[in-house]
């Protein structure tokens, strides 16, 4: 791979998991001028490194759909109705798309506030964070949308600056809250704030109903907390220095997944047991210290993880694909510098996302 490496359709990279900060194996190497690190492989490794990076043909494809709003899509879910549904941030909206790609957008009238991202509800509704952009905000809400675009609307009881939602193992909704909390919320609407702090003041960010009947959020200084439906708290720090820990998810394996966003020394893919022990698998430095965005993480019907994968130095988009073994795969998205921010598993086997750029995307997972 060259400094300038992009990820092209198919190209494929065998990465070794690891405990412990980085910096052993590609990134020792990564800090070397390219030519001299190609001629070392070359002459030390050459066929274990045709093992490891050789392309290989393309298994996925992606279409793009765009979406009729000046809205920025972001969360997306599958929703009861076998179609996708997704925010549209900075705009009161949420879209839906069937899986023929036909999309609907449906004004939200009675917030003011931004659809950021929306979760499948026990209830066959579709529940989103409306949050009003200003930190600390009293005006934030928690919305109810029925499949045929009905919303009722709950206001957070306290200042917040309300995140990501998820469907617990309780039949109650969870969501984040940058205030240092994590809130429950009945389909009712009646509210229940955890507060939670760390080192750092606390900052509850992406959270996801775990294998073992507890919630599972990310927060910005490199932990991963488990929390108890009854709000107990058991905090696991990140190895990786630097890093900031993003989305999170069930994988299929019976563990959780997790991104980290940084510079590509210092981006990863991560694994957590239920018991706390951490696995990460870096990506192999390009060398140009690029700040690699890896936004969203999903189980697919392929036994795999899915992943958004952004490279903002370069302006590269892409759709990973990570197997239980730590194999990486990325697919780039037709439209250049597209902004991938969400991915879900749709009713169709395939993998569902948002981009930034306006566009809601497929992949085949086959």
């Amino acid at each position: 791979m060259k400094a300038n490496y992009l990820p092209g359709t198919g190209d494929a990279v065998k990465l070794k998991g690891y405990l412990g900060a980085a910096g052993e194996g590609w990134h020792g190497l990564s800090r070397k001028p390219p030519i001299q690190k190609a001629m070392m492989i070359l002459s030390l490794v050459g066929a274990f490194v045709l093992l490891l990076v050789q392309p290989v043909s393309a298994a996925s494809t992606i279409t793009e759909f765009k979406v009729p709003s000046p809205g920025i899509p972001q969360g997306i879910t599958a929703g009861p109705d076998g179609s996708l549904w997704f925010t549209l941030f900075y705009d009161n909206e949420v879209g839906r798309v069937t899986t023929k790609g036909t999309v609907t957008v449906f004004r939200l009238n009675s917030t003011l506030n931004s659809a950021t991202y929306i979760t499948a509800g026990p209830d066959g509704a579709l529940w989103l964070t409306l949050l009003n952009d200003v930190g600390g905000s009293t005006t934030n809400q928690i919305g109810r949308l029925t499949t045929s675009g009905k919303l009722t609307t709950f206001t957070v009881p306290k200042a917040s600056y309300i995140w990501d939602i998820a469907t617990g193992p309780d039949g109650n909704l969870y969501f984040t809250d940058g205030a240092s909390r994590v809130w429950r919320v009945t389909t009712s609407g009646k509210f229940t704030a955890f507060p939670f702090t760390d080192s750092t003041g606390g900052y509850p960010y992406q959270i996801t109903k775990g294998p073992d009947g507890n919630l599972w959020f990310t927060d910005r200084a490199r932990q991963i907390v488990k929390m108890s439906p009854s709000g107990k708290f058991t905090t696991f720090a990140v190895p990786t220095r630097n890093g900031s820990t993003d989305d999170i998810v069930a994988g299929p394996d019976g563990n959780l997944w997790f991104t980290l966003d940084n510079t590509d020394a210092s981006s990863q893919i991560g694994r957590i047991t239920p018991s706390g022990m951490i696995t990460e698998f870096p990506f192999p430095s390009p060398g140009n210290n690029d700040y690699l965005y890896l936004g969203g993480i999903a189980a697919g019907p392929d036994g795999n993880l899915w992943f958004t994968y952004e490279d903002s130095t370069t302006n590269v988009s892409a759709i990973g694909r990570i197997t239980t073994s730590g194999k990486i795969t990325l697919t780039s998205t037709p439209t250049a510098s597209s902004l991938p921010t969400d991915i879900t598993a749709g009713p169709d086997g395939a993998m569902w996302f948002t981009e930034g750029a306006g566009k809601v995307g497929r992949i085949t997972t086959s």
